[in-house]
């Protein structure tokens, strides 16, 4: 053979494999394009329970406040989608009647009201994609519908903190959403510190534990769990009511299992009750300042129940003295559709939830379109021990 013919053959013999180590080292740079393409998860977490909102001045939106709850679900490709709930004060979303309260004396039996809407899956959805800003802020983009549609693109900038609480949990805040307590002149975040839309205030958690209902504590393992009945749930609530945007206290100095820990208050060994569905539990609480010029210091009738999948929950609060001695109130109580803060490990580890208050007239039960006396917010509900 010459020596032309025995290269010919050499390269015949080679091509192929060179042929198949190109191919190599395209799918190796591929895949390492891809790895370095990934982005990070918001504080290591991928799903997340969430409450945001627009609460201003009616001078800035004439009682357009609005609220959103729903859940947060990031993915190392840069994408995340929401399912949500929200109302809007100027629809004056309706209470509703949910599961029954039989807890038995002193707490009162009835049913248990939330917000119209939340006893139904999620109707609102958005999807997008994530990144950091240069300052270190979670910036979350919303450019489609739960469909897939375009939409105009809204961004939110979020404070991003990890290790949070006992339970390692992430958390994410609007600017101004943490502050003094008690509040009556929160600093509103300027145009575009918080978001590209009205959006304003905000507060969500996030772990690794699955959304779904199989993650979500039972009433009854909050009321006799060791790890959740002897401990104190307290938080942020930032408020628009009465012209005002304010801050108070979500929560309180008490705990499931026991009501005050202090010896000397009236709640000391004055526990939440559980109702005999299992569904929810209720409490007396005394010496609330439940009260009127006429009436003496009367006490404040609590529940929680848990309503629907997911990780809901509902809390329903009002004062004694306003039933005018009918076993419950049907007017103008709190309904606050919450979703269960649960950490990577199944650990129960509070709520962020929703206020979305209508004004109603006693003498109808229909909406007064009193917009000042309305409530709507967002808050977290927290352990502190």
């Amino acid at each position: 053979m010459t020596t032309a013919a025995r290269a010919h053959a050499w390269r015949r013999t080679t091509n192929p494999l060179l042929a198949v180590f190109a191919l190599l080292i395209s799918l190796l740079a591929t895949a390492g394009q891809a790895r370095a393409a990934a982005v990070a998860l918001p504080g290591g977490k991928a799903n997340w329970v969430v409450s945001v909102g627009r609460m201003d001045l009616p001078t800035a939106n004439n009682y357009r406040n609005w609220v959103r709850l729903g859940y947060y679900t990031f993915k190392t490709d840069g994408t995340v989608v929401t399912s949500y709930w929200n109302w809007n004060q100027r629809d004056q979303p309706m209470r509703v009647n949910t599961v029954t309260a039989d807890c038995g004396q002193p707490v009162p039996t009835c049913a248990v009201k939330t917000v119209d809407g939340f006893q139904s899956e999620p109707k609102g959805g958005l999807q997008g994609t994530y990144a950091y800003t240069a300052d270190e802020r979670l910036a979350v983009t919303w450019s489609k519908d739960a469909a897939g549609g375009a939409v105009d693109a809204m961004t939110e900038y979020w404070k991003l903190e990890t290790g949070v609480g006992p339970g390692g949990l992430a958390r994410i805040t609007s600017p101004t959403f943490y502050g003094a307590i008690p509040s009556n002149n929160v600093e509103i975040p300027a145009p575009d510190a918080f978001s590209t839309y009205s959006a304003n205030f905000g507060v969500g958690y996030g772990s690794n534990a699955s959304l779904g209902r199989e993650s979500r504590a039972s009433m009854t393992a909050l009321l006799k769990d060791g790890r959740y009945n002897n401990r104190p749930y307290k938080g942020s609530f930032v408020v628009a009511k009465a012209g005002l945007v304010g801050r108070e206290g979500a929560g309180g100095d008490w705990s499931f299992k026991s009501g005050s820990p202090k010896e000397e208050s009236p709640d000391h060994n004055n526990p939440w009750r559980g109702c005999a569905n299992g569904l929810c539990i209720g409490w007396n609480q005394h010496n609330t300042g439940c009260h009127s010029d006429t009436d003496p210091d009367k006490d404040r009738i609590r529940y929680i129940a848990e309503i629907g999948g997911g990780r809901r929950n509902t809390e329903w609060y009002w004062c004694q003295l306003l039933a005018q001695g009918k076993d419950c109130y049907q007017y103008n109580s709190h309904p606050r559709p919450m979703l269960q803060i649960v950490d990577d490990s199944g650990t129960f580890q509070g709520w962020v939830g929703v206020e979305a208050f209508t004004h109603v007239a006693t003498a109808t039960g229909q909406p007064s379109g009193d917009f000042a006396q309305g409530y709507f917010g967002i808050f977290d509900m927290v352990p502190t021990a």
